[in-house]
């Protein structure tokens, strides 16, 4: 028989990490227009934006994503979930066609907070903060940037033309390494990268060969 207190330091033990599997989702205190932040470049987007201000700190931490330079344009749901193009930037290398954007903002020079981003590198829909990487090599003394998940020291792990869910984590911390709170997004990738240029020949040909065929029915 189990004591009420086995049982209690059981179901506590079993909520944990239940908890712990939740899958990320969205997390944010508002999603919109932010043109505070301009995410370290000019023209980079700040109209789908999801921030989180800290309750007695002033800070606000911020994620986007948009697309790179003039890749296919990245929308989202206007709830924290993007929809990105998959595909290479460029044929052979590992970066995406999208960037994501982080800017923290207000009290950031108070020495009693830290801040820690993390990445999805996994295309699985649904995973936990678990198996999300710590990225925080993308902060690299910036207190706002955007940034290709190609970039990164573990960019082997980020394949651009694999679709599915990405996701991005913003966590601030206390001066008791306390988490003090997070924004977080998710990206959908769809599609494959454009035809490279031997293909489009082929695509070429062939279509000159269709209508080569017609013009001679016509004749």
């Amino acid at each position: 028989m189990v004591s009420i207190k086995k049982f209690s330091v059981l179901a506590l033990a079993l909520a944990a990490s239940s908890a712990f599997a939740v899958p990320v989702v969205p997390v944010y205190g508002a999603f919109g227009s932010y043109p505070a932040a301009t995410f370290g470049g000019s023209g980079i987007p700040n109209d789908a934006v999801a921030t989180t201000t800290l309750l007695g700190s002033g800070v606000t931490l911020a994620l986007t994503a948009h697309q790179r330079y003039s890749e296919p344009a990245v929308t989202n749901n206007g709830a924290g979930v993007f929809q990105a193009v998959g595909g290479a930037y460029a044929p052979g290398d590992n970066l995406a066609r999208w960037n994501f954007g982080y800017d923290i903002r207000g009290g950031v020079s108070n020495p009693r907070m830290t801040y820690r981003l993390f990445g999805d590198y996994d295309n699985a829909v649904g995973n936990d903060f678990s198996s999300y990487t710590d990225i925080s090599i993308y902060l690299a003394g910036s207190l706002q940037d955007s940034e290709n998940l190609g970039f990164g020291t573990s960019f082997a792990q980020f394949d651009p033309n694999e679709s599915g869910e990405y996701g991005f984590v913003l966590v601030a911390y206390n001066a008791l390494g306390a988490e003090a709170g997070r924004v977080a997004i998710l990206v959908d990738v769809v599609g494959t990268a454009v035809p490279e240029p031997g293909s489009l020949a082929l695509l070429g040909l062939g279509l000159a060969g269709v209508a080569a065929i017609r013009k001679r029915k016509q004749a």
